[in-house]
């Protein structure tokens, strides 16, 4: 009789049946009952409201607590992206105006088909990137079947982006509407996030003892942020760090930053004039048409990343980090082989620590100008920040596992071409199969294998090590690298150059 009735909501709420799918039974959560779907050895739930949508008078506010509904919820698609810019990627995924909406605050889980009822599984909970501007958990290539099949409950969410995740405006900091939480709107998605997690994924199976958070790019910054951010302290256990970037400081809401970054509220006010509302009030401002908002440019001296508002960031990441005051938590991150070519724009203002500065030791350390032109964008915006966090991490007494990814399709192999910004996922998902080039070959689905066994055995332990591949904890010099060939921990050969970049660098940071 269930199955029936099942399948006729599946048919109301118009569920193509060619898709074949089972039903899976209801899972109870504090917003009401849930129904997800079974395919290929997993039971999947996706577009689950975490918060209230940030509309209207809640554009600009922390999260507020999502609306509890009646009966059953089928859970089979994802949510709206959050507002960006419409764009295909480079792996040949488009996202469209229609596939946008500020009503954007879902979270999707995937979890074995066959559970024990008598055990909790550990949790991953991905971070997307997109430089906090663009990207979604929908993204293809972020499927959690794999991971979820390998014995975990995974989470993926959405967060607010652009202007509408990162902004300050005079007339907001006068509202003060959330006990002096301002700016980070996105950043306090993600710990709202995490908070319904540990609310809710018992219902799921998962542990929430045993939550581990990973992200790329912008959301490996964002995974580093947590790491100080005092209201996501205890609500993940262990973290993954990849291809984060920034020796920056933060923004400050209303003063310029001690790097002599202008303040986010001079940014607010530039945005209101921008869309035509120079004077205009916080209720005009919240009734600005979305697209007008993405239509703005960011226009930022330094990566647009948070804001030190005092309450959900207290401190610069490197000033907590020099202190201790990061999260007593194991932390994995690296950085991949050549993630920027040169001149790339990105790692042209990461440059900025250098301005001034003679560089003339530095080139030398690369070995010429030739070899200092290709890689100085890729170590200044991602290498030597990783090597430096897991330095000061494992100095204040905690587990730090450091890596270099390598690994790269035998075309781009052939001609000696480096692993760039965000190749590391299709391994980590273990989705090489994806996009306009799917990658097929032997020796790259090991290594995606066993880096996706890796990350799952960082989840369950807080080691990374596979079976009769061990990863020792960062001792200074030695690395995890994970190549074509295979994955090993040997020293890390470009050491001397990011000594001497190091030297530079962290005096002013």
């Amino acid at each position: 009789m269930r199955a029936c009735l099942i399948a006729v909501l599946m048919a109301l709420v118009g569920f193509p049946a060619a898709r074949a799918h089972s039903p899976t039974a209801p899972v109870k959560l504090e917003t009401g009952l849930l129904i997800g779907l079974e395919h290929n050895g997993v039971e999947f739930f996706k577009g689950i409201p975490y918060a209230a949508p940030p509309v209207g008078a809640l554009r600009w506010r922390a999260p507020q607590p999502a609306a509890a509904w009646k009966g059953e919820r089928l859970a089979e698609d994802f949510g709206k992206a959050c507002p960006q810019k419409a764009r295909t990627d480079d792996l040949g995924f488009a996202l469209r105006p229609e596939d946008m909406s500020e009503d954007c605050l879902t979270i999707n889980v995937w979890r074995p088909e066959k559970m024990s009822a008598a055990k909790k599984l550990p949790v991953l909970v991905w971070i997307h990137g997109g430089g906090f501007t663009e990207g979604s958990s929908s993204k293809p290539i972020y499927d959690g079947t794999a991971l979820a099949k390998g014995g975990l409950v995974f989470v993926s969410f959405n967060y607010r982006l652009g202007r509408l995740g990162v902004f300050a405006h005079p007339a907001l900091t006068k509202e003060n509407a959330d006990g002096g939480r301002l700016g980070n709107y996105g950043l306090m998605d993600q710990i709202a996030a995490l908070q319904w997690v540990k609310r809710n994924i018992a219902a799921f199976g998962g542990d929430p003892d045993q939550v581990t958070i990973f992200g790329n790019s912008a959301g490996a910054a964002s995974v580093d942020a947590l790491m100080i951010a005092p209201d996501a302290r205890g609500l993940f256990h262990k973290a993954i760090s990849q291809s984060g970037y920034g020796r920056g400081d933060y923004q400050r809401v209303s003063a310029t930053s001690p790097q002599g970054y202008r303040s986010g509220e001079a940014d607010g006010l530039d945005l209101a004039a921008a869309v035509g509302l120079k004077d205009a009030d916080l209720a005009a401002l919240r009734a600005a048409p979305a697209d007008k908002i993405v239509a703005v440019p960011i226009v930022s001296e330094t990566i647009f990343t948070f804001m030190l508002d005092g309450k959900t960031l207290t401190r610069d990441l490197w000033d907590a980090f020099r202190r201790g005051e990061e999260a007593p938590v194991p932390f994995v991150i690296g950085s991949n082989s050549h993630e920027t070519p040169a001149g790339d724009a990105v790692a042209e203002r990461q440059k900025r620590p250098l301005k001034g500065l003679d560089v003339t030791s530095l080139v030398a350390a690369y070995g010429g100008q030739a070899a200092y032109n290709d890689h100085i964008g890729s170590d200044i915006s991602f290498t030597e920040q990783a090597r430096s966090l897991a330095n000061l991490h494992r100095k204040n007494g905690y587990p730090a596992y450091l890596y270099v990814f390598g690994a790269v399709s035998a075309e781009d192999a052939a001609v000696g071409k480096g692993a760039g910004h965000g190749t590391e996922l299709r391994y980590v998902f273990e989705t090489l199969r994806l996009g306009e080039k799917p990658i097929a070959d032997p020796a790259n689905v090991k290594i995606a294998q066993t880096m996706s066994q890796m990350w799952r055995a960082f989840a369950v332990s807080g080691n990374p090590s596979a079976p009769n591949i061990p990863w020792p904890a960062y001792d200074g010099a030695r690395v995890m690298h994970f190549t074509r060939d295979g994955a090993k921990v040997a020293p890390d050969p470009r050491n001397p150059r990011l000594d001497a970049l190091h030297a530079l660098l962290d005096p002013r940071s």
